[in-house]
C-alpha cells in the first residue's frame, strides 16, 4: 500500500502567520473546506493520515480527501507565489508572460517593449537562462514580416548574443559542477584524511578553472570559484587560505550589492565560515568586525526574506563568542554572555535546531565549570543528560558525561560520584571505545575517593598530571582535550 505523502503537511507547517492570514483572506468563504483541511493538518505535530480521518469524522473535506489534498497543495502554492515581495526571477517571468500574451494578441510593438524590459533585468542580474527564453520570443517577433529587420546586421548580432549566452551558461555549469563536487565531499568526510581522499579531490582542485578567477566570466561563476577554493583549503587544513577565499566571496557581494538579495543565504553561510576561520587563526580583530557585520544583516532589506534571520544570527553570534573565549582562554568573559544566551534560547526556542541547542548547553556548562561556577554548570549539563534522544551531535552527549564527573568531583558529591564512576564508563562503552584519557581520569578519581590522606591525594594528582602530559602526545587522544582541557583543570 502506498504511503501517503507528507508534502502538504510539511508545506502547511512551513507557513508564517502572515502567510496563513493572507491565504484565509484570499480563499474566502468558498475555500472553507480546504481551510478546514489546513487547520486539521496544523493540529497534528506529526503527519498521520489515519489519525487525521479519525479526528475529523463528519468533516466535508474527508469525502474526497485525496482530491482535496491535491487541490489545497496547488492552492497554497498559487497563493504563496502571489504573497510578499517578488524575486528577480518572478519579475522577469512576468515580462516573459506579458510579452507572450501581447504577442498572441498581435500587439507586436507592445510585446517587444515588455521583452526589452525583461532583457534589461535579466542582463543586470546575469539570468542567462531567462535571456535565452527572451531571445526566442524576440526571434518570433522579428519573424513577422512587418517587423523583420531590413539588413543582416541584426541576424549577426542576435546570433552573437545567443552564442555568448550559451557560453556563459556553460561557464556557470562548469564552476557549479566543481563547487558541488567539492562541497559534497566535505559534507561526507569533513577533512582530507587519506590518500584515497586526495586522489578524489586533487583532480577537481587542479582544474584550470580553479587556478584563476579570470576564467570565471560571470558573477555566479566567480562566487563558485571562491567557495570551491575556500572549502578545499579548509579541508586541507590551510585555514588562512580558506579565510582569504571566503573574504573574497564576501567582497564580491558587497561590491555588487544588487546580487546580495539573490545570494543572501550563501553570504550568511560564508560570513560564518570566515568568522570560524578568523577564530582558528587567531585573527580576533577581524572576528570582532565580522560579528558586527553579522548583526547588521538583521537590519538590511536584502536579508529580510530569510526565515528566522534573528534566530539564526543569535545562534551564529553567540556560538562564535563562546568559542572565542575558549580560544583566547579568557573564560571569565563568557560570564556576561551566558545570561544573554539563556534569554535568547527562550526567545528563539522553536527556531534553534536541536544540535545547536545541545552545543549551547555544553559550552555554557563547560565555561561555567572553568569559572568554578559548579552548581550553574551542573544545571546546564543536566539539560543534555535529560534529553530523551541522542540523535544529534552524539560526541557532545558522550563528553557531557565526563564533564558531569568533573562537576560532581568539584562539588564533593562523593557518594553520587562513586556510582557515576561505575555507570559512566559502562554508558560510554556501550556507544564507543573508551579513550585512554577517560580511563586514566576514572582511575584517578576512584583512587582519590578511596584515599583519606591529603598528602596521598596530592601525590595522586601529581601522577595523574604527569600521565596527562604523556597521553596528550597521542594524536588519537587529542579529541578529548578539544572538549575538556584536563591539563587546565588539574593545574587549577
Amino acid at each position: 500500500m502506498k504511503t501517503p505523502s507528507s508534502h502538504l503537511f510539511d508545506l502547511v507547517h512551513s507557513l508564517t502567520k502572515a502567510q496563513k492570514r493572507y491565504i484565509r483572506v484570499q480563499a474566502g468563504s468558498k475555500g472553507k473546506d480546504y481551510l478546514d483541511l489546513m487547520d486539521a493538518l496544523l493540529k497534528q505535530t506529526v503527519f498521520d493520515e489515519q489519525k487525521l480521518i479519525q479526528d475529523n469524522k463528519g468533516s466535508k473535506f474527508l469525502k474526497y480527501l485525496a482530491v482535496n489534498k491535491q487541490y489545497l497543495y496547488e492552492l497554497l502554492l498559487r497563493y504563496l507565489a502571489q504573497f510578499g515581495e517578488k524575486s528577480i526571477e518572478d519579475k522577469i517571468y512576468e515580462k516573459i508572460s506579458g510579452a507572450n500574451i501581447l504577442l498572441k494578441k498581435g500587439m507586436f510593438s507592445a510585446s517587444l517593449k515588455e521583452l526589452k524590459k525583461g532583457q534589461k533585468l535579466a542582463r543586470k542580474y546575469e539570468s542567462f537562462e531567462m535571456l535565452l527564453l527572451l531571445s526566442n520570443i524576440e526571434k518570433r517577433i522579428y519573424s513577422i514580416q512587418e517587423y523583420q529587420p531590413k539588413d543582416e546586421q541584426y541576424i549577426e548580432e542576435q546570433h552573437k548574443d545567443e552564442t555568448s549566452i550559451l557560453e556563459q551558461l556553460k561557464n556557470t555549469a562548469d564552476y557549479s559542477y566543481l563547487n558541488q563536487k567539492i562541497n559534497q565531499f566535505q559534507l561526507r568526510f569533513q577533512k582530507i584524511q587519506t590518500k584515497e581522499h586526495s586522489l578524489y579531490v586533487d583532480p577537481l582542485i587542479q582544474s584550470p578553472l580553479l587556478k584563476s578567477i579570470d576564467r570565471a566570466t560571470n558573477f555566479k561563476s566567480k562566487i563558485n570559484y571562491t567557495q570551491a577554493n575556500a572549502t578545499y583549503n579548509f579541508m586541507s587544513g590551510n585555514i588562512e587560505e580558506a579565510y582569504n577565499f571566503n573574504k573574497q566571496f564576501l567582497n564580491l557581494l558587497e561590491e555588487n550589492p544588487h546580487f546580495l538579495k539573490i545570494y543572501a543565504e550563501r553570504y550568511l553561510g560564508t560570513l560564518n565560515n570566515m568568522l570560524i576561520d578568523s577564530l582558528s587563526i587567531g585573527n580576533y580583530d577581524t572576528l570582532e568586525e565580522g560579528l558586527n557585520r553579522l548583526i547588521q544583516t538583521t537590519k538590511l532589506k536584502a536579508f529580510s526574506h530569510i526565515k528566522n534571520i534573528e534566530s539564526r544570527v543569535f545562534r551564529q553570534r553567540y556560538l562564535l563568542l563562546l568559542n572565542w573565549c575558549l580560544g583566547q582562554k579568557d573564560f571569565e568573559k563568557a560570564l556576561k554572555w551566558i545570561p544573554e544566551i539563556e534569554q535568547g534560547l527562550e526567545i528563539h526556542e522553536k527556531n534553534i535546531e536541536k544540535h545547536h541547542r545541545i552545543t549551547f548547553y555544553y559550552l555554557n556548562a563547560y565555561l561555567l565549570f572553568l569559572n568554578k561556577h559548579f552548581d550553574e554548570a551542573l544545571n546546564w549539563c543536566n539539560n543534555i543528560l535529560n534529553e530523551s534522544k541522542e540523535d544529534v551531535v552524539k560526541e557532545i552527549f558522550y563528553f557531557a558525561r565526563i564533564l558531569n564527573l568533573l562537576i560532581h568531583f568539584e562539588l564533593k558529591n562523593y557518594d553520587y560520584l562513586d556510582s557515576l564512576l561505575i555507570s559512566t564508563p559502562k554508558y560510554l562503552k556501550s556507544r564507543r571505545p573508551l579513550y585512554r584519557t577517560e580511563k586514566s581520569l576514572i582511575q584517578y578519581m576512584g583512587k582519590v575517593l578511596k584515599s583519606v590522606d591529603k598528602k596521598d591525594k596530592q601525590e595522586l594528582t601529581v601522577q595523574f598530571s604527569q600521565e596527562l602530559q604523556e597521553i596528550i602526545k597521542d594524536p588519537k587522544e587529542r579529541r578529548v582535550f578539544n572538549y575538556i582541557d584536563l591539563n587546565h583543570w588539574i593545574s587549577n
